[in-house]
């Protein structure tokens, strides 16, 4: 009679659990893999879902009707054991470690909200000054 209690109580918590709303996360930084899912169009709020993040700052530039949402992201790398070089486990992947934070400007079109372009710290250094006009924007670099 106890176990019937036991398992008729489990499986209650079961479905109870499983009917409960599923919860939004806030990623303090989102990923590469996340960024190359951009898309150009996009609202910022299709952006802050595909990013699983929220803006960390916001320009806007009034002579050229755009606004720039500062994200967080880190770059993936596979960490494998000294002892385990040669495992064949490590060479396919692995648990995702994540570390080097750097900045994405995405760049909005202040009047219709639509993102227009994207562009992150290691792409604003090889531009030069050609991307960064095209920024109209004078960040300074993180270091």
């Amino acid at each position: 009679m106890k176990n019937i209690f036991l398992i008729t109580l489990s499986l209650v918590m079961t479905v109870l659990y499983s009917c409960a709303p599923a919860k939004v996360l806030n990623n303090y930084a989102t990923t590469t893999e996340e960024i190359f899912k951009l898309d150009k169009g996009m609202s910022v709020s299709d952006v802050n879902s595909v990013l699983k993040s929220e803006p960390k700052d916001i320009y806007s530039n009034t002579v050229g009707s755009t606004k720039v949402l500062v994200y967080k992201y880190r770059l993936g790398y596979q960490k494998v054991p000294t002892n385990a070089r040669n495992n064949e486990q490590y060479l396919r992947g692995g648990t995702p470690v994540y570390k080097d934070e750097s900045n994405l400007y995405v760049v909005f079109d202040s009047k219709t909200n639509e993102m227009l372009y994207f562009i992150t710290d290691s792409g604003r250094k090889m531009g030069k000054n050609e991307l960064n006009d095209a920024l109209k924007v004078k960040l300074k670099s993180v270091k």
